[in-house]
C-alpha cells in the first residue's frame, strides 16, 4: 500500500479508539467483477456499540459488537486494501483518499458531514412479524399497550428475522398449498417461533395449518397449549414427548433449533423419513465428532490438539456432514446467518429443500471423502439412514 493509504487506515483507527468514528466506506472502480464497495458504519445497540459492515465484492453483510482493533485489521485485509477511494467520516471531519486516472494518490480533509446521534441497529426495519400481535403478549414478549418490552427486544428481532427467512423460502408453497400445511417445531421451547410460524401461515394459506410443537419441558408445554386455545388457534397444538427418528408422519415443513448434539440428527432423520419439504435447523452443541477427531492423522489431527480449537472445528465438520447427507437423501441446502451475533452465538441455520436435481451420488462421495479426511468414522444422522442412503 501506499503512503496515504497507510495513513488513511491509521486515521480510521485513532477515530475509532477516539470515540469518533461514525462509519467508513472503501471503493474499487471497475467493470463487473472488478467492481465493490465496502462499509462499516457505526450503530447504538441495545446495550452496546455495534457496527455493521457490508462489502459487495464478498456478499458480507453482518452486524457484530464494535471492537476497533478487530474492524481495523479487517479494513487492512485483501478484500479491502486494493481501494482507489475512501472516505471516513468522524464527528470532528471527514477524510478523502482518492486516486486519479494516473493511479496518483491524494489525502484531504472536508466538514465533518455526520454528526448527532449514532444511528440505532434495525431502526428503519419494517418485519413482516407485525409487533401487535396477541401472542407476543402472552409470551411476554410485548406488553398490553402490544409495545415490545424493551428487554425483551432482542428476542423479538431473532424471532422476526427467522420470520423474514421463512417467508422467502417457503412463501410461495404457502400461498399455492391445496391441502393443509402440516409443520412440527422439535424442541420447540416456551413455542416462539411456533407460535410465529402457525401465525405466518395461517394468514397466507388457503386452509388452516397444523403445526405441532414438541418439548420434553412439560410447563412450557402447558402454558403454549393454553395460549392457543386461548386465542383459538385451532391448528396450533404442543406435546411432551422426545424426538423419536424413526417415527414417520406427515410432514411439509420441520423445524429443529438448537437441538443439543445428536439430537439435531434425530430431528432430520424423522425429517426425512417423513417426506419433508422444506427444513431449518439451527444445531447446537456439536459433540459427537469432536471426540472422534484425536484419531485423525492428518491436519485436522493438528487441530485436536487444542480442545477448544478441535470443538469448534468439529461443529463445522459435523454441520457440513449433515448438509451432505441430506443431499444424499435428495435435498439442495444452504447455510446462513439467521440472527446476529449481538443475540446468540448458535446463529446458523442450515435449510434444506426436497428437490429432483440434486446430484446424489456426488454428494455420497463427498461426504466419503469428508469422512476419510477428517477423521471420523461414525455420524448419527448416517447411522439413522442406513436403510435409505
Amino acid at each position: 500500500m501506499n503512503k496515504e493509504k497507510n495513513e488513511f487506515l491509521e486515521a480510521c483507527r485513532t477515530a475509532m479508539a477516539g470515540g469518533t468514528f461514525r462509519q467508513a466506506v472503501f471503493a474499487l472502480d471497475g467493470k463487473g467483477k472488478n467492481k465493490s464497495r465496502a462499509k462499516f458504519e457505526r450503530l447504538a445497540g441495545d446495550t452496546r456499540s455495534l457496527v455493521r459492515y457490508t462489502n459487495s465484492k464478498t456478499g458480507a453483510e453482518q452486524v457484530s459488537g464494535f471492537q476497533p482493533e478487530t474492524v481495523y485489521m479487517t479494513m487492512r485485509s485483501a478484500d479491502i486494501t486494493p481501494f482507489q477511494s475512501a472516505t471516513l467520516y468522524t464527528e470532528e471531519f471527514d477524510l478523502h483518499y482518492a486516486e486519479n486516472r494516473k493511479r496518483e494518490p491524494r489525502l484531504y480533509k472536508s466538514k465533518a458531514s455526520i454528526k448527532g446521534q449514532t444511528p440505532e441497529h434495525n431502526r428503519q426495519k419494517n418485519y413482516i412479524l407485525a409487533k401487535d400481535r396477541p401472542w407476543l403478549q402472552g409470551l411476554g414478549i410485548a406488553g398490553a399497550d402490544g409495545a415490545i418490552n424493551k428487554s425483551q427486544y432482542g428476542k423479538f428481532r431473532q424471532i422476526a428475522n427467522f420470520v423474514e427467512i421463512i417467508d422467502r423460502s417457503i412463501g410461495g408453497f404457502v400461498a399455492g398449498a391445496e391441502g393443509p400445511v402440516n409443520v412440527l417445531d422439535l424442541g420447540c421451547g416456551k413455542g416462539y417461533l411456533t407460535f410465529a410460524v402457525y401465525d405466518y401461515i395461517r394468514t397466507r394459506a388457503a386452509h388452516e395449518p397444523h403445526v405441532r410443537g414438541v418439548d420434553i419441558k412439560t410447563n412450557v408445554i402447558e402454558l403454549c397449549n393454553g395460549l392457543a386455545s386461548e386465542f383459538a388457534y385451532n391448528g396450533l397444538s404442543f406435546r411432551n414427548a422426545r424426538i423419536e427418528p424413526e417415527q414417520d408422519q406427515k410432514l411439509d415443513i420441520l423445524i429443529a433449533l438448537h437441538a443439543c448434539d445428536t439430537a439435531t440428527d434425530d430431528a432430520l432423520a424423522l425429517g426425512i423419513r417423513s417426506g419433508m419439504s422444506f427444513c431449518f435447523c439451527a444445531p447446537c452443541c456439536q459433540a459427537e465428532i469432536a471426540a472422534q477427531m484425536t484419531a485423525s492423522e492428518n491436519g485436522f489431527g493438528l487441530v485436536a490438539r487444542y480442545p477448544l480449537m478441535r470443538r469448534r472445528q468439529a461443529d463445522i465438520i459435523t454441520d457440513v456432514a449433515r448438509a451432505l447427507l441430506l443431499n444424499v437423501a435428495g435435498y439442495e441446502t444452504r447455510f446462513l446467518e439467521f440472527t446476529a451475533l449481538e443475540h446468540t452465538s448458535k446463529n446458523v441455520l442450515l435449510t434444506a429443500l426436497k428437490s429432483n436435481v440434486v446430484d446424489r451420488e456426488k454428494a455420497r462421495r463427498d461426504y466419503l471423502e469428508l469422512k476419510k479426511a477428517c477423521g471420523f468414522t461414525r455420524h448419527a444422522l448416517e447411522e439413522h439412514l442406513r436403510d435409505m442412503l
